[in-house]
């Protein structure tokens, strides 16, 4: 319970009780102005203007002629609006009157009288909002309006609000109890899930109750992150593997050839070769730790990178020029298409590199006398670059990991290389805010490259 009080949904359900016994109080009074003091005050106005056309005419026509008018004024009204009145002399003498009974002494104000009626057995109900005018010879009149009708308003309305503001903080309380559970379960849930996912259970997920209310997009949006640091966990432990892997072969080549060259004559060609061939292996993992920091720096642009317009198609025709010989080495054609010029705004000297790998990862992966193509198109808002070769299949589900560190497809896994390649592209490809696509159809493998024509906004720190 005391879980519940201090819940936030508790807290909200509560205040809404307050703003809404205060609306009530607003909508109260807006009624009880409108329905009861508002043609009250009509009322009074109305009685307050016969007063001084009955006083104006006693002071110009006499006792007679002010009693005359007040009984046809008595015979013209309605029921509803029942007229009523009493004139009495100074001596006590009551010259006309419809009145039941009044006050012995005169009243200042407006005050009520009652007029019931007694009819046949029955009673009708009146009230008569008076008010007294007494004239200079002492002559007492006094006039009113029938109010009955109002004043029921009146006393249902105060009989009423004191219940129903008791019964709308009743009503709130609970609705904020029962809310706060219905809250707090689904909240509890997410916790749960959450303590799980800390202890280990990576494969936890929030459940959802398929309502899709704002909980169930929220759970949607946590299991999409759930599963999303899932992924990210495994890359790092297939990345961390990977790099094992890489690194063993290499370094205990190094230590066998630094065992060899120890235990070789000084001076001798045996012992030459062996530290050369060490020192290659070792040039070998310079190079894989130079491209994994160069992929760090692009990634997390700590990489001095200059935007200015440059020509994309110009940028492949250079690379493919420069990879022209190698190709022609395995026979191997290599053709490019696109228009003479394409331009857009980003790093010329990442993008060579970025269409240089996927030349060189064309012309190692294709067989030879195959060919490569390399196509530059014009897209809606930015630049296509495609590069298909003829090289290994790849299998289900391999595609998507290309860019992954260390990741290369099992049917290239003995052709020389890190694997680093495609993940240096794909850095340099988010760098510039574009996307890369890799696709497979039976021996022919495509890696397109989608760039935006303008220079992308500087991340937000």
């Amino acid at each position: 319970m005391e879980r519940i009080v201090r819940s936030l949904s508790f807290r909200l359900a509560v205040t809404y009780a307050g703003l809404f016994c205060v609306s009530l109080v607003l909508l109260f009074a807006a009624y009880f102005w409108l329905a009861v003091e508002r043609p009250l005050a009509v009322i009074r106005t109305q009685v307050n203007g016969e007063e001084a056309a009955l006083s104006q005419l006693y002071r110009t026509q006499g006792l007679d002629a002010l009693a005359g008018q007040l009984r046809q004024r008595a015979r013209g009204s309605p029921t509803d609006d029942r007229a009523f009145h009493a004139l009495i002399t100074a001596d006590g003498k009551v010259v006309t009157a419809n009145l039941p009974s009044w006050p012995s002494t005169p009243r200042s104000g407006f005050y009520q009288i009652e007029a019931d009626i007694y009819l046949e057995g029955g009673e009708i109900d009146f009230s008569s909002l008076s008010r007294d005018r007494v004239f200079a010879d002492g002559t007492r009149l006094i006039l009113g309006r029938n109010a009955e009708r109002f004043e029921e308003r009146e006393r249902a309305a105060l009989a009423a609000f004191p219940m129903l503001i008791v019964l709308v903080v009743l009503l709130a309380v609970a609705g904020g109890y029962l809310m706060s559970r219905a809250i707090g379960a689904r909240i509890d849930a997410i916790s749960r899930t959450a303590r799980k996912v800390m202890t280990g259970r990576l494969g936890e997920r929030v459940p959802a109750h398929g309502s899709g209310d704002d909980f169930d997009r929220l759970s949607d949006t946590l299991n999409l992150m759930l599963e999303r640091n899932e992924a990210l966990f495994q890359s790092v432990r297939r990345v961390s593997d990977s790099l094992a892997h890489e690194l063993r072969t290499p370094l205990s080549r190094v230590q066998a050839h630094l065992e060899q060259a120890a235990e070789a004559p000084d001076g001798g060609t045996l012992r030459a070769d062996v530290l050369e061939s060490a020192r290659g292996e070792m040039a070998r993992l310079q190079a894989i730790f130079d491209a994994l920091l160069r992929i760090g720096r692009i990634e997390e642009e700590r990489h001095d990178i200059g935007f200015a317009k440059i020509d994309v198609a110009a940028i492949v025709r250079d690379a493919a020029e420069l990879y022209e010989p190698a190709a022609a080495q395995r026979e191997i054609a290599l053709s490019v298409s696109g228009p003479a010029r394409s331009m857009l705004e980003g790093d010329r000297d990442l993008l060579f590199q970025a269409v240089g790998n996927l030349l060189d990862n064309a012309v190692k992966y294709a067989a030879p006398g195959s060919e490569i193509s390399v196509a530059v198109t014009e897209a809606e808002g930015g630049v296509r670059v495609a590069v298909g070769n003829d090289g290994p299949p790849l299998r289900p589900g391999e595609a998507e990991r290309l860019s992954e560190r260390f990741f290369r497809g099992s049917e290239a896994s003995e052709l020389p290389g890190h694997g680093l390649g495609l993940t240096l592209v794909a850095a340099i490809v988010r760098r510039h805010e574009g996307e890369m696509d890799i696709a497979s159809n039976g021996r022919w493998t495509s890696v397109t490259i989608a760039l935006p024509r303008t220079r992308p906004s500087p991340r937000s720190e």
